[in-house]
């Protein structure tokens, strides 16, 4: 079987913010799932409380900033292949 995170050479630092950017997703779950369920937010029986709102705003916001350091990142201008490129890469810093 062809490995194809072989393909690539990756910077360590590419493979750590990826390493980081899984991370903050789940941070980003995890706040999400604190949450009161919607249906009982919408029937007016629970409300999130102001610190589950704040917790779940800065999830996101780290997922955004380090999603745009992923995107941003000088490596990319190298790649000929960027769908195959970041394939390998989510595949690599999952190993």
């Amino acid at each position: 079987m062809i490995d194809p995170v072989a393909d690539f050479d990756f910077p360590a630092d590419l493979l750590d913010l990826q390493r980081a950017w899984y991370a903050a997703d789940a941070r980003c779950v995890e706040a999400g799932a604190a949450l009161p369920p919607g249906r009982d937010v919408a029937a007016g029986v629970a409300e999130p409380t102001v610190e589950q709102q704040a917790e779940l705003a800065e999830a996101r916001a780290e997922r955004l900033r380090i999603t745009e350091a992923l995107q941003g990142h000088p490596w990319w201008a190298s790649v000929d292949d960027k769908r195959a490129a970041k394939a390998a890469l989510r595949a690599a810093a999952r190993s």
